[in-house]
């Protein structure tokens, strides 16, 4: 006699296994899939469609700005059941410590976060963070629960020179029998050959060639869909050149107000829908293809499998009824812990900056302008070198708001040295006043732009006042808005309808001072060191392409000038006025 089941749930479903949609039952027991076929039920569910719950195959929750489990009561409504977080920026701020403090809160929430244990803290020695993982620590974290990779290998160089800090990563996870994630940026030729060796998987690529040419070594692609790196669109077409159980959906990062907005790894499947993708492929792609990519047992729907459902309306606009995870109907958080994080607060510490202390000096002997090196955000993720004239007034260099030339500052924020780096951004757009984030990838430092000094040295400091945060100020009517991120100065405490009201006012207070829509994402990665071209870190301008620092200022002849002269040496009313 067939055994009664707690739960029925009847519709047509996306077998992910078969690429097919068919007429079934899916029988559930102790969140259990025991059958695909009637069995005798306590509640019986009816949906129009029954997909497995989605998973978003590489994301940061750090740039949602709120915590794991505000996270989580967000998106699991859209179908979204499993992440793999990448507690990447956690450990640049607090290290190992942090990334156990995540792992803990994923104890909170029904959302099944698997982790992946950051191999590059720091990226890179040319700046510095409030932590470093060394392999001796990865390897610890590797022994963490719920852990499934090593998480983005993203110093390529050292990969493929052999260092051996690298390497000793790499053969931890290895193993473990774990995963071990990519990235890639533009690499290829010979260097993605190597590189291939050793890696699993690539999220970076912005050029449909690019994509082609690291599946065709094997490697999983992952197509990205995030709030600042759109790249779905472009890489779509791959799916009718290779084998599309080959591909990932994932949304790296993604910022409060797209989520809130639009969602998150739901969104990729629904613009793949659009933009043409067959559906069952698209679901595959935020299912089965990523669960197999980390040796995950659910995403997908099989005897045996845990009851992660996605009951649906209607397929190809993914228009969710309601959602199950372990065959609890509409889970949500259980808020166990009162602050909602485990990880630390109070990691914003500096010494109070003044104008001056932004400023970059003239050269001697130079005149009423200076040729300068300037980071040209060209969106998304990408910058490229630039050379402007900026004016000279009283030895500092000046901004050019009026042909978008902006100084931009990072400030090193964790206690440390202090130092900062000075230097000149294009493409923000500001007219006026300055914003400025300790949301600063990868070591998340305080970075400021602003169309005069002054203006970044009252960001700057509200920024330590408020632990961390997000700030843009308008000096004609002496106004802040500002959103405070406490939590290692990355994360809100406060519900998530809370921080997007307050992004939203720090974004259209940026707006009405000039900034472009999509210029606060683009200023936290500007002193991103690891990915061209040009990057503003705490000690300086670095030419990611040599891996070097190089001046801001150039000579007349075309070289290098050398070093700045001691700014002590600028009376601070030459930077104070707008």
């Amino acid at each position: 006699m067939t055994q009664p089941v707690d739960t029925l749930v009847r519709g047509t479903l996306v077998n992910v296994n078969t690429g097919n949609l068919e007429k079934r039952s899916v029988a559930i027991d102790d969140g259990t899939i025991v059958a695909l076929d009637e069995r005798p039920a306590e509640r019986e569910l009816h949906a129009n469609y029954i997909a497995p719950g989605l998973i978003d195959a590489h994301m940061h929750v750090e740039s949602s700005m709120v915590t794991l489990p505000q996270y989580a009561d967000t998106v699991v409504p859209n179908g979204v059941t499993s992440v793999v977080h990448d507690p990447h920026e956690i450990a640049n701020v607090v290290g190992a410590a942090g990334v156990r403090a995540v792992i803990r809160d994923a104890e909170q929430t029904p959302l099944k976060a698997r982790f992946t244990v950051p191999s590059s803290v720091p990226a890179s020695d040319l700046q510095d963070c409030g932590a470093t993982l060394p392999p001796e620590q990865v390897t610890a974290l590797l022994e963490e629960p719920n852990v499934v990779a090593l998480g983005e290998v993203m110093d390529i160089p050292g990969l493929i020179a052999g260092d051996e800090g690298v390497h000793a990563k790499i053969r931890a996870a290895q193993e473990r029998g774990l995963t071990v994630d990519g990235h890639m940026p533009r690499v290829t030729g010979d260097d993605l050959q190597e590189a291939a060796r050793y890696l699993d998987n690539d999220h970076e690529s912005i050029t449909l060639a690019e994509a082609r040419e690291k599946a065709d070594v094997g490697l999983r692609v992952y197509l990205r869909e995030g709030s600042s790196s759109k790249n779905l669109a472009e890489l779509l077409p791959l799916t009718e050149e290779v084998d599309t159980r080959r591909l990932s959906l994932c949304t790296d990062d993604r910022e409060v107000s797209d989520i809130v907005d639009q969602g998150g790894v739901d969104f990729a499947v629904r613009k793949a829908i659009r933009e043409g993708a067959d559906p069952v492929d698209a679901v595959q792609m935020a299912t089965i293809n990523t669960a197999e990519s980390y040796g995950l047992p659910f995403g997908r729907v099989e005897p045996g499998a845990p009851a992660d459902l996605v009951l649906l309306e209607d397929l190809d606009s993914w228009r969710v009824d309601d959602v199950l995870i372990d065959g609890e109907l509409n889970p949500t958080a259980d808020g166990s812990t009162p602050s909602g994080t485990n990880i630390p607060t109070d990691t914003v510490e500096f010494p109070s900056v003044s104008a001056t202390d932004l400023a970059i000096t003239a050269p001697d002997g130079r005149g009423r302008s200076v040729r300068v090196r300037v980071i040209d955000a060209v969106g998304g993720l990408q910058t490229e070198p630039m050379i402007a004239e900026v004016p000279v007034r009283e030895g500092a260099l000046l901004p050019n708001p009026d042909e978008d030339l902006l100084s931009l500052a990072v400030i090193e924020r964790h206690g440390g040295n202090g130092e900062i780096g000075r230097g000149f951004v294009h493409g923000l757009g500001l007219d006026r006043g300055a914003v400025g984030s300790t949301i600063a990838h990868d070591a998340h430092n305080c970075v400021v732009a602003g169309a005069d000094h002054a203006s970044m040295a009252a960001v700057a400091n509200r920024l330590e006042e408020l632990d961390g945060g997000v700030v843009a100020y308008d000096p004609v009517d002496d106004e802040f808005a500002s959103l405070a991120l406490p939590v290692a100065g990355l994360m809100s405490n406060e519900p998530i309808e809370a921080v997007y009201e307050q992004f939203e006012t720090v974004e259209t207070h940026a707006a009405e001072i000039g900034m472009v829509e999509t210029g606060l994402m683009e200023l936290s990665f500007l002193a991103l060191e690891v990915i061209p071209t040009y990057r503003l870190t705490n000690n300086g301008l670095v030419d990611v392409t040599d891996g070097q620092y190089v001046d801001v200022t150039v000579s007349e002849h075309g070289g290098e000038q050398g070093p700045d002269v001691d700014r002590r040496s600028i009376p601070d009313d030459s930077v104070s006025e707008p």
